[in-house]
């Protein structure tokens, strides 16, 4: 299997030597082949055409507005950068991104003999993007994700840049094998273990994914439909295709709701890893910094047993928060006559609104699912208002050197320090403390509690 070295080292030739043989095609003709635009063959410098090595035409998938933002990952020596440029207008932006100095320095060239002023090309790997969260309009790609080590954090990252309602454009290697046990079928990783001979490595860099495995992939980072629109001319062996594939990111709440009521409608509540048949730390810290008749909400609470527990404790100014309308129902048809004594909010908690004040607040599955920076200023905002002076909010957390994922998404890891820096002014960290919990098989996962204060 080629490894990043060997990459960089022939995309280096590439860069030298444009018009040399490397076993694909590549050039003016294959820009045609893929029916790019002849206006771009016209406008653009006839330089870039050699460097050509389109497995597929993401300009085909959908319109480029003119004024917007795009990003190009695998950009390349910059044809398709360039392109972008052509149709956003100088008062777009394109970013190129790239792993290959050569060819990064090639873009370069290329945007200045074009003129652009509004291209800008970085180096860097396709899942550490040195972008704001939210900031692009757009993102294309062409034949460079199979390139890649770890997809799901290559999607990922494109989910985190793109702006609500943005769409990815891209060309990829696909396996059309149907062999269940073909080279890194989802079961197993979308990282490529298995060997490939030298002369066909690149069906195999990194791992060449079945249509339905990539899909799997970019559906389970948060996009919405997500499409394969057809397989491309272009091919390295008898099963290993060009493609093109067009999604749309839904906006952040929407993918939560979905998310969290499809868990709540599928599976077991009571065998999920985060269950606890008794949360005695929660009990017991909303016994110490409350009273019983505080009123008290319940931030994500899922189907969680605290709420059962208040109630037995004699606590009867309730609330329970969640973005899924199923995990409330369960809660409701669990507590039974007592099911009138709870409120019930169903909302994201970035919508949350009310004029209701409290005086805990408390949240044990919501803020480490917050990746984004505006989410977690968002969420303060609502916490502070939702609270009286002198209010006590209960935030857990998975700590630092724990978890890294939960229920199939990323989490932020949190300790003293980190949640400091979150914190806005007028809310006081006044305590903090690791716990664990036992998951209902039997497992161990780290937590952090912190107690804040409203000031």
């Amino acid at each position: 299997m080629a490894n990043h070295e060997q990459i960089i080292k022939l995309y280096s030739e590439l860069a030298d030597k444009p018009q040399s043989d490397f076993g694909w095609d590549k050039g003016l003709g294959n820009a045609k082949a893929h029916n790019y635009a002849e206006e771009w063959f016209s406008t653009l410098p006839s330089e870039i055409w050699d460097y050509c090595a389109a497995v597929g035409n993401p300009f085909k998938l959908g319109v480029i507005e003119k004024g917007s933002t795009v990003l190009d990952l695998g950009c390349g020596a910059g044809v398709d950068v360039l392109v972008s440029a052509f149709l956003t207008g100088e008062n777009g932006r394109v970013i190129g991104v790239d792993i290959t100095p050569k060819m990064i320095q090639k873009a370069k060239e290329h945007a200045t003999l074009a003129g652009f002023s509004h291209v800008e090309i970085q180096e860097s790997s396709f899942d550490k993007i040195d972008l704001e969260d939210e900031s692009v309009d757009v993102v294309i790609s062409n034949g460079a994700i199979n390139l890649t080590s770890c997809k799901e954090s290559v999607f990922a990252e494109i989910y985190r840049v793109l702006k609500p309602d943005g769409k990815i454009m891209f060309a990829d290697m696909i396996d059309t094998s149907i062999e269940k046990d073909a080279c890194c079928s989802i079961e197993q990783s979308s990282c490529c273990t298995a060997p490939a001979p030298e002369a066909d490595w690149a069906n195999c860099v990194a791992g060449t994914l079945r249509q339905d495995e990539l899909i799997k992939i970019i559906e389970n980072a948060g996009f919405s439909d997500v499409e394969c629109t057809g397989l491309t001319h272009y091919k390295t062996s008898d099963t290993t295709f060009g493609a093109t594939f067009r999604a749309k990111k839904i906006a952040t709440d929407k993918f939560r709701e979905s998310h969290w009521d499809n868990i709540f409608k599928t599976k077991d509540y009571t065998q999920v890893l985060w269950h606890q048949s008794s949360p005695d730390v929660s009990l017991e810290l909303i016994s110490t910094y409350g009273q019983k008749d505080d009123n008290i909400i319940d931030v994500g609470c899922g189907t969680s047993f605290l709420v059962d527990s208040l109630i037995e404790h004699g606590y009867k100014n309730i609330s329970l928060l969640d973005t899924s309308r199923t995990s409330l129902d369960i809660v409701k048809n669990r507590l039974g006559t007592k099911s009138e004594i709870a409120k019930y909010v169903c909302s994201d908690i970035l919508n949350f609104a009310t004029t209701e004040k409290f005086n805990i607040w408390h949240d044990r599955a919501v803020f480490h699912f917050l990746l984004l920076k505006k989410e977690r200023k968002g969420y303060f905002e609502i916490l502070k208002k939702s609270l009286t002076p002198n209010a006590i909010a209960i935030i857990n957390t998975f700590s630092v050197g724990g978890q890294t994922e939960c229920a199939g998404l990323e989490i932020v890891q949190y300790d003293y320090e980190k949640m400091l820096q979150e914190l806005p002014v007028g809310l006081e960290l006044i305590q903090h403390a690791d716990f664990v919990h036992t998951t209902p098989k039997e497992s161990e996962q780290k937590y952090t509690y912190f107690i804040i204060k409203k000031v």
